[in-house]
């Protein structure tokens, strides 16, 4: 069984967001709350685009 989508779709800026905030070493709690997104949704996109890496 796939999760729920409960949230809006990620955009193509959404991604480029997460991408350089993500370079910039910003932790997924301030990622989240610039992205209005929860930690959660933050995690699973990084990982889902392959840019996971310790926080």
């Amino acid at each position: 069984m796939s999760p729920a989508k409960h949230a809006k779709p990620w955009s193509k800026d959404d991604v480029a967001m997460l991408k350089k905030l993500y370079g910039k070493k910003v932790v997924h709690r301030d990622i989240a709350k610039q992205l209005k997104r929860t930690v959660g949704a933050i995690e699973s996109k990084a990982k889902e685009i392959g840019i996971t890496a310790k926080r």
